[in-house]
This record gives structure tokens, C-alpha cells and sequence, in this order.
């Protein structure tokens, strides 16, 4: 092909919008059916062993060639400047790179270097040099990614951009990418046959920086990548990619086709795509993407925009989207906008989405002195919708989603923050752990976490450090106290006439704890009566022990099976631990009389002034011995660090429930029998809801029954729910208006029937849920998959509602006689 014919195949596979018409455009340049001509991805014949074990989720995939995207302009950025990458003289982070390329100073402390800082001018002018363009039909649409960054030399394509298993990126330490496969998971989520279309220019300043002498170095390269199917005794598909460019001496080993242009129309302007020049730089098509739960408009709650801002969560530089597919709006915004991470929208709506107090700072150390940086997101009621679906705990590492724990997470037995679970999000920065321990928790296709012991421990700190957490414990309250408040003079005859109900019932009374928790929501509300918002300062002037002077050592006994909980208290904001400038620093040492000091396994939160940590001992430390424990707080403006010392006796361990240390043994019952032997579900208060009210639980005419999971008062080992019964039921007032019994008595029997039904459910739940907790480390997901029981108890008692009271009503009526005149079950006389 001559330079024209070449830009001229290029520019129309850039303009297709199907596989069929890149075939077409293929076919007739006489290339399609030319085996000689596509050369195997990666040279590696047996490819689709590495290519298809990539991201699971489509979703995932496209994330990745966005990264790869920012990786570029990073790269390109410090070629240009004549620095090799992997050279000492190059930035040591990603945030390095942004601080010292975007910012033009270098990192200090914590400021520099993250985009939630930058206006808003700053951002969409960064922005506009990695673009996401979405073309073609709305139920197969192909998505067009961009980026100004290094480009790639036709000869050097086959090394770079179409390569597999390279070490490309391994020593480079400001960049995402790793381990030279991200790139390739989107391919099996491109229509049926996989097509990826590849364009791309080296940037001449790196040409010239990095002494690139190459004869196409002002060329533009371009390829198609496409599956094969299994043929000819193969098992497997392999990918190839077409390389003409002399594959009649060398078949199958070719070089991709190149052109020369000064530039190339290959970024969008507004909606319209491919209408603003790029003079070098990288776009990847991809084409009839199976875009599963984002194939509508991008911008939409329901579109790429949202998902790719749960997977890059603080992605390194801005990136702008444009819906150039036939949607309808006028105003520019309805069709491109900045994907400015989540983290930044999460930052620039707080005020209006989230709750006082809020965002909150977790930090927490595990075994081997892993780091982890948690922020708590508690939205307004209806408010999270709009940042997360399913999602409730993300792990990021570089601002880059590598896994995370569905909302279900908040609701288990150890967290006891379902009443929240549709309002939560954790951020959790995963990127101060070692390569190791990412290499343990993470799978390399960056979706979904592993099944290691490592899991299990991190899992039972969030746990931890989230059921514990002075902020989301009061928010958990209030929310109780407004759904509860006028219904609890209701509430406890019900209650009581339920308790009635499974103490006459052998086998009920052995299961549930019978017992009233009802106490009077507004008794922690009206200490807060006439109490001032609390403000922290910037930079706290005291940290020191609850209840003790500063400089005073607390002195406290801990069993060694048991965590050691400490109270500090603060004038510290919330966030002084984890914001964007001048965070503080925390560190906790046991110190030893030679000198040194071991990092115990700990976790911190702070919330209004009250900073808990939560200690945990290695189990080898000695009985008897007292430890000193140090903790340290500072920050580049405080003169001084701010230190206090704790002497922790170490005791023998407690008395432990079925042998399992860190819980204590509960007593016997009256009949000698272990209390333990119930299930610790506690009988729960009961709301009568009205039609007006129905909002609050999400209930239409056909809803029974909603719960919200609560803590037990005074018995953290039991299960409380709160029950909130749809006594405008359609199903209910059909009986009561067809019917001369007590519209009284009618109902009363539909809310307990509902009630021992949705408490059968609960039951269910929590049995699963310690039988999966005890399940080997591999099996851990069944317990994040598992539909809520909230849900669970909604879905059910609308199925059931209808025959509630045909149930009660026919079956009570049953004697011994009628029953004898049926015969026996199964007889067909």
C-alpha cells in the first residue's frame, strides 16, 4: 500500500461502527483472508492461555485501557524531558509524577500531586488529552479511547502495544501498569470477533529526547486485532493482529501498516467524534462492545461515567467523556464532561450529600506491618445512589480499583450496620502494602479479590474498626430513633404478645432470645440537646488518654485473646488523619527496654473529637508481662509530636465460647442448658406502618414486612432487628372489609404472622452466615454473594401475603375430628 491508500484504510476502519463493516473495509484491501499477513499476538501461537483469563467483567476491561491511557501521558511526559523511566532521576510515584509533570514542583508531605486539589479550569484542560468517545448503535456501541501521551513506533508496536508477559513497565515506578496483559482483557467483550483497531504515533520530543533513530519515526502506525477461531487440530482461539508490512519474506511476522501525516482527526469535539486533530499520541476502537449495565447514555447515573468512577476511584488525571450516539440535549454538558475520579465528586458534593460529620478516617496495621488509609462515606437517605450500586467496601491501589465487598458487608453478625447498608461506601487505599501482599490479596486482572488467609484477616479489621465506629454507631441511632420514635407505645404490647406466642412454642423458645430490648429511642437524642456541632481544628493542641491529664500513663489489663480498646481524646477534625493537605500521622510501638519497638496489629478511627485504637497482641506474648505502648501523633505544623504511653498487663486468656478465643463464655440457662444453644436473635420491637409512611420503607400495596438490622443493648453477641410491618396491606384490608371478625384481631394475626415468618428468615441467615464463617479461606465469596436478609424478608413476605390470614384463619379451625374425616395425606379416596 502506498501512503495514501494506507491513511486512507486507517481512517475508514477509524469511522466503522461494526464488525461488519471493518471486514468489509478488510476484505477488499485484500486482507482478511491473508493468513501470511496477521501475525500472533504477543508472537506466542498459544496467546488465548494468557489473553482470555483476563477481566471478568467488561466493565473492568475498558477501566484498564484507560489507565493504560494515563500510564502514557505520564510516560511521555518524562521522555520528553530526556528521562528514562526506569532511571533513578525519575519520579518514585504515580503522585510524584503528576506533582513534578502537571503541577511543576515536586511532592511535599502530602500536598501535591492529586487532582482533588486542582480547580476546575485545570482539570478539563488535562482532561481534553485522554478522551473516552462512545459511537455506533446504543445496544452495541464502541468505545474510542485517546491519549497525547508517548505514542509508539510502528517497528516497536509488536514490543509495546501488542505484546504479552514484557517487562515493559515492571521497573517503572509512576505508572499503573504492570504486568504488560491489562491491555488485552477488553478483547473478548468486542463483538464476535474480538476486533480492536490500533493507531498510533510516537511523540517527536521523545523521539528526539531519547535518541530514537528510527527510518518511520514520523509515521503512523495502525493495526487491527482480531480472534481466530480453533482450526486445523488447535484447541484453542489465538489471537492475531495484521502485520503486512513484509510478511511475503517473513509470513506471520510482519510489521503493522504505517503512513505519514502531520496529524490525524482522531479526537472528539463535543459530540462528534474524530473531529480534533492529534499530533501524536495512542487511539484504541473498540468495537460492538458487550456493554453490560452501561450500554445507555454515558453520562446517565446508569452509564460508563459511574462505573468507570468506581474502578478508578482516584485515578491519577482527569479524563474527558463524550456520548457521541444519537441522544438528544442541547446544552454540552448532556453530552461530554470530565471523569474527575470518585473521590473528587465524593469531595466537591459532601455538603449536600453526606452526613455531618462525614466523610470519616479509618487507619488500621496488620500481621507483617501491612498499611491501610480507609475513608467512611455515610451518604443522606436516598443520597448514595448516585455514587454506588452494589458496591459497599473498595480496595484501591493507586486510585485504581483492584477488588471489593458488596453493601451486603455491613449487615454480617460482626458489623451489625445493615440499618446503613444503602447509605455506606469505604474507600480503602491499599497502596502502601508491600508487592508481596498485593500479589496475595489481588488477582492480576485487578477485579476481584483472592481467597488468602491475608483476606480473612483484613475482612476481620474492617469488621472491627467499622462495627466500632463512634460516627457510624450515633448515625446508626438516629436513624432508628426517626423510624421508631411515634410507634413505640405501639410497639411493645406487640411485642410482649410475641414474646407470649415462642414461649408457648418449645421449639421457638429454644431458638430465639426471649427478652425485651425496647428502651426509649430519644434517650441518646436528648443528650445531645442544646450540645454545639463539634468543630475540629485544623491541627489538634491536645491529643492525650480519655479522662487523664496529658503526660499521664495509663495503666490497663488486657487478656491476651482479647483486643485492647484505648480512648483518646482530641480538638482534631475528623478527617485530620486522612485529608488532602498536612494530614497528621499516626504510629503505635510497643517499646522494648533495648530500645527498639514492634508495630502491633491495630486500627484507628477518630469522629467528634473521640480517636478509639484498638490494640491486638501478638498471642505468643507472655502472661504476666507489661508492655509499654507508644502513641504518636504528628504533623509538619505541629513543633512537638504529641506522645502518650499506656503500661498494658497482659492477663490470662478468658473464658472462651466453643473454644474460639476473643469472645467470652455466656452463662447457662435456668434449665442448665447453654444459652448458646439459641441463636442470640433477640424478639424484635414492632411498627405498625401506615400508607403515609410507606416512603420510608420503600413499601407499595403489596409490601408486608421490612427489617433493619440494629445492635442488642448491653449483649453485642445477639442479633437485633427491628420490624416494620405494612398494616395497609391490600391483601390485609381485603380480609378485614370481607369479613365480620374484629378488624383488630385480623391484623394483629397478619403482623405476627409476618413477624415469625420474617424472623424464620433471619434465622436462616444467621445460621448460613456462622456456617460460612467457618467455611475453609477459598470459599469466603459465598458469604459476599448471598442475597441480604433484608431483601430476603421483603421479597418473601410479599409473596406470602396473601395467605397470612387464610393460613391462621383455616388451618386454627382444624380439630382432631375434621382431620380424622380427611384420611391420611396422599389418599385418593
Amino acid at each position: 500500500m502506498d501512503n495514501t491508500q494506507a491513511m486512507a484504510l486507517c481512517m475508514t476502519l477509524l469511522h466503522a461502527d461494526s464488525e461488519a463493516d471493518v471486514i468489509g473495509a478488510l476484505e477488499s484491501a485484500g486482507f482478511w483472508v491473508n493468513e501470511q499477513c496477521w501475525r500472533y499476538f504477543g508472537d506466542d501461537e498459544g496467546n488465548y492461555s494468557v489473553i482470555g483469563v483476563q477481566q471478568s467483567r467488561p466493565d473492568a476491561a475498558l477501566a484498564e485501557k484507560v489507565v493504560n491511557a494515563v500510564d502514557a501521558r505520564l510516560m511521555g511526559e518524562c521522555q520528553a524531558r530526556g528521562i528514562r523511566p526506569e532511571s533513578p532521576e525519575a519520579p518514585s510515584s504515580i503522585r510524584d509524577a503528576v506533582a513534578q509533570f502537571f503541577e511543576g514542583r515536586k511532592v511535599d508531605g502530602d500536598i501535591g500531586g492529586k487532582i482533588v486539589a486542582w480547580d476546575n479550569k485545570k482539570r478539563r484542560e488535562v482532561a481534553r488529552e485522554i478522551t473516552v468517545a462512545a459511537t455506533g448503535q446504543r445496544s452495541k456501541p464502541c468505545f474510542t479511547i485517546c491519549d497525547v501521551g508517548e505514542g509508539q513506533l510502528p517497528e516497536r508496536v509488536s514490543e509495546t502495544l501488542l505484546s504479552l508477559r514484557r517487562t515493559n513497565k515492571l521497573r517503572v515506578p509512576f505508572v499503573q501498569g504492570k504486568f504488560n496483559m491489562g491491555g488485552t482483557g477488553a478483547l473478548r467483550f468486542c463483538g464476535e470477533h474480538n476486533l480492536q483497531l490500533f493507531v498510533t504515533r510516537r511523540n517527536p520530543l521523545v523521539v528526539t529526547a531519547m535518541n530514537e533513530n528510527d527510518p518511520f519515526h514520523d509515521c503512523w502506525g495502525f493495526t487491527i486485532v482480531r480472534r481466530q477461531n480453533p482450526e486445523g487440530g488447535t484447541r484453542n482461539s489465538v489471537y492475531t493482529y495484521l502485520a503486512p508490512f513484509g510478511c511475503e519474506e517473513n509470513p506471520r511476522h510482519g510489521g503493522v501498516l504505517r503512513f505519514r501525516a502531520a496529524s490525524l482527526p482522531l479526537m472528539p469535539q463535543r459530540n462528534q467524534p474524530y473531529e480534533r486533530d492529534m499530533e501524536w499520541g495512542t487511539a484504541v476502537k473498540l468495537y460492538e462492545y458487550q456493554a453490560t449495565g452501561f450500554r445507555s447514555h454515558i453520562l446517565r447515573r446508569d452509564g460508563l461515567l459511574h462505573k468507570l468512577e468506581l474502578l478508578l476511584p482516584g485515578i491519577a488525571l482527569p479524563t474527558r467523556l463524550h456520548e457521541c450516539r444519537d441522544y438528544g440535549g442541547a446544552e454540552e454538558r448532556s453530552y461530554e464532561t470530565n471523569m474527575n475520579s470518585l473521590v473528587v465528586r465524593l469531595e466537591d458534593g459532601r455538603h449536600d450529600n453526606l452526613e455531618p460529620g462525614f466523610p470519616d478516617t479509618l487507619q488500621f496495621q496488620l500481621e507483617g506491618g501491612e498499611k491501610f488509609k480507609a475513608r467512611v462515606y455515610a451518604f443522606k437517605k436516598g443520597r448514595a445512589k448516585t455514587y454506588r450500586k452494589n458496591e459497599g467496601i473498595i480496595f484501591a491501589i493507586n486510585g485504581q480499583t483492584h477488588g471489593f465487598l458488596p453493601a451486603t458487608f455491613f449487615g454480617r453478625q460482626r458489623v451489625k450496620m445493615g440499618r446503613l447498608a444503602d447509605s455506606l461506601l469505604v474507600l480503602v487505599d491499599c497502596t502502601e502494602m508491600s508487592r508481596r501482599a498485593i500479589e496475595d490479596l489481588f488477582l492480576n486482572s485487578r477485579d476481584r479479590l483472592t481467597s488468602a488467609d491475608l483476606r480473612v484477616s483484613l475482612e476481620r479489621e474492617l469488621e472491627q474498626v467499622i462495627s466500632t465506629n463512634e460516627g457510624l454507631r450515633a448515625l446508626r441511632e438516629q436513624r432508628r430513633n426517626h423510624e421508631m420514635e411515634a410507634q413505640l407505645a405501639d410497639a411493645k404490647p406487640l411485642a410482649d404478645v410475641l414474646a407470649a406466642i415462642i414461649k408457648n412454642s418449645p421449639t421457638l423458645s429454644m431458638l430465639f432470645a426471649v427478652g425485651q430490648r425496647l428502651s426509649s429511642p430519644t434517650k441518646s437524642r436528648k443528650t445531645q440537646e442544646g450540645k454545639e456541632p463539634f468543630r475540629g481544628k485544623a491541627h489538634p493542641t491536645y491529643f492525650r488518654f480519655k479522662k487523664l491529664d496529658y503526660g499521664e500513663v495509663l495503666k490497663r489489663t488486657c487478656p491476651v485473646n482479647h483486643r485492647c480498646r484505648i480512648a483518646f481524646t482530641t480538638d482534631a477534625e475528623n478527617e485530620y488523619f486522612d485529608r488532602t493537605e498536612l494530614p497528621g500521622r499516626f504510629s503505635l510501638t510497643i517499646a522494648h527496654p533495648d530500645g527498639h519497638g514492634d508495630t502491633p496489629v491495630y486500627s484507628l478511627t477518630l469522629h467528634d473529637g473521640t480517636a478509639l485504637v484498638s490494640i491486638r497482641f501478638p498471642e505468643e506474648t507472655p502472661v504476666g508481662e507489661t508492655l509499654t505502648v507508644r502513641a504518636t501523633v504528628e504533623d509538619d505544623v505541629l513543633v512537638e509530636p504529641l506522645v502518650n504511653n499506656a503500661e498494658i498487663t497482659i492477663l490470662e486468656p478468658a473464658a472462651t465460647q466453643s473454644g474460639r478465643s476473643g469472645r467470652s463464655k455466656r452463662p447457662s440457662n435456668k434449665n442448665g442448658n447453654a444459652a448458646d444453644s439459641q441463636l442470640g436473635i433477640e424478639l424484635p420491637p414492632i411498627d405498625r406502618v401506615r400508607k403515609e409512611r410507606w416512603p420510608q420503607f420503600e413499601f407499595d400495596q403489596y409490601s408486608a414486612c421490612a427489617v433493619r438490622q440494629d445492635e442488642s443493648e448491653g449483649h453485642p453477641d445477639r442479633i437485633a432487628y427491628d420490624f416494620h410491618v405494612n398494616v395497609d396491606n391490600a391483601y390485609l384490608l381485603t380480609e378485614i372489609k370481607g369479613s365480620s371478625e374484629d378488624a383488630r384481631l385480623l391484623e394483629a394475626q397478619f403482623v405476627y404472622g409476618v413477624v415469625l415468618i420474617g424472623l424464620a428468615i433471619v434465622k436462616d441467615a444467621v445460621e448460613r452466615e456462622k456456617r460460612t464463617a467457618r467455611k475453609p479461606v477459598d470459599e469466603r465469596d459465598e458469604m459476599n454473594n448471598v442475597e441480604p436478609v433484608e431483601q430476603v424478608v421483603a421479597r418473601t413476605t410479599r409473596a406470602i401475603g396473601p395467605f397470612v390470614l387464610p393460613m391462621i384463619r383455616s388451618l386454627g379451625s382444624l380439630d382432631s375430628d375434621a382431620v380424622a374425616g380427611l384420611g391420611h395425606i396422599g389418599d385418593e379416596s
